[in-house]
C-alpha cells in the first residue's frame, strides 16, 4: 500500500481515458451473491466485434487557487493482462486472472511453475506465451461463459474465480463495497490500504481525463465501448479544490486494468452513480 499527498499551484497533469458499456440481460443463477440479470460479454484485440468508440459526454472546466491530490494504490499496482484469442466475451476470465495474478506474488502456489513479478523489483509481468493464457482459460471455463447466453453473469464470475482459488488450497471471500448505485470511496480506500484487489462489474463506464493548468482543470468524460465490462480496480484517486483556504469540490476516482488490448489503464469516476453494477473487494489467503 502507497498514500502520496501532493500540492500544486500550476501543474501540468494529465490522467486517464475509460472505456466502456452496456448491458445484455438475461436471468442469472441463484448463489450466495445478491441475484442479477446482467451479462458482461466485451471482447477485444482481434476479435473485438466494434470499432474503438469515443462519444463524449461531459466536458466542463474547474477554476481553483490550489489543489491537493491524494492517492492510495496497491502495492506494485496490478498486472495489466490482455485477452488471448479464442475466448470470445471473455473479460471475466481476464478480470479474473489479473486477481489471480495479483496474489500469486503472495501465494506462488496459485500458478504453479510461474512468477507473476520481477524479483528485482516486485512489478507484475504482462502475459507470457503459457501460463497467463492456460488460466485464463481454465477461468473462462469455471465461470461459464457463453453457456447461458453471451458472456458471463456476475455469480458465475465470482463462483469461477472462487472455484479456482479453492482449487489451489487457498480461500477466498468477497466484501461487497457497493453503497446503492455507487462504489463506497471509503470502502474502496480501506481495500488499497489492505491490498485488496476490486472486481467492479460495470454497466456503462465512462473513461475521464483531467488536464491542469494555470490554476484551472479541464475534465472530459467520454464513453469507449458500449458494451458490458469486468475491471479490476488497484489505485484510489483524489482532487481536493480550494479557493484560497475553502475546499470547494472533491472528485474522486478509480484506476483500473482494463483488460483491453488497447489502452489497460483507464480512469472511472467513483461518484458517478450510472455505471456500477457490483464492486467486490477480493481477499485470498
Amino acid at each position: 500500500m502507497k498514500i502520496n499527498v501532493r500540492k500544486s499551484l500550476c501543474w501540468f497533469v494529465i490522467f486517464g481515458i475509460l472505456l466502456n458499456v452496456v448491458c445484455i440481460f438475461n436471468v442469472g443463477l441463484k448463489s450466495s451473491f445478491a441475484e442479477t440479470t446482467d451479462r458482461y460479454s466485451a471482447t477485444y484485440g482481434g476479435d473485438a466485434p466494434t470499432p474503438y468508440e469515443y462519444t463524449v459526454v461531459s466536458d466542463e472546466t474547474v477554476n481553483y487557487t490550489r489543489r491537493e491530490v491524494v492517492t492510495v494504490n496497491l502495492v506494485n499496482n496490478a498486472p495489466l493482462y490482455t485477452p488471448i484469442s479464442g475466448l470470445d466475451n471473455g473479460c471475466g476470465s481476464v478480470a479474473g486472472a489479473i486477481v489471480i495474478g495479483f496474489y500469486d506474488k503472495y501465494y506462488e502456489d496459485l500458478i504453479p511453475n510461474y512468477t507473476t513479478y520481477l524479483p528485482f523489483n516486485g512489478k507484475y509481468k504482462g502475459n507470457d506465451a503459457t501460463y497467463i493464457p492456460k488460466l485464463m482459460r481454465e477461468l473462462y471455463t469455471l465461470m461459464r461463459t457463453n453457456v447461458d447466453d453471451v458472456g458471463v453473469s456476475r455469480d458465475d464470475c465470482l463462483n469461477g474465480l472462487k472455484a479456482y482459488v479453492q482449487g489451489k488450497n487457498r480461500s477466498l471471500e468477497y466484501e461487497d463495497i457497493k453503497n446503492s448505485n455507487k462504489v463506497d470511496y471509503n470502502s474502496f480506500k480501506r481495500a488499497m490500504n489492505e491490498n485488496k484487489p476490486v472486481l467492479l462489474f460495470c454497466d456503462k463506464t465512462v473513461s475521464y481525463s483531467v488536464v491542469s493548468s494555470s490554476n484551472s482543470d479541464r475534465i472530459v468524460g467520454a464513453v469507449i465501448t458500449s458494451t458490458a465490462h469486468i475491471v479490476v480496480g488497484y489505485e484510489y484517486y483524489e482532487v481536493n479544490y480550494y479557493n484560497g483556504n475553502n475546499l470547494f469540490r472533491t472528485d474522486r476516482y478509480i484506476r483500473i486494468a482494463t483488460g483491453l488490448s488497447t489502452v489497460n489503464v483507464h480512469w472511472l469516476k467513483i461518484d458517478a452513480t450510472d455505471w456500477c453494477d457490483g464492486a467486490y473487494a477480493v481477499n485470498v489467503k
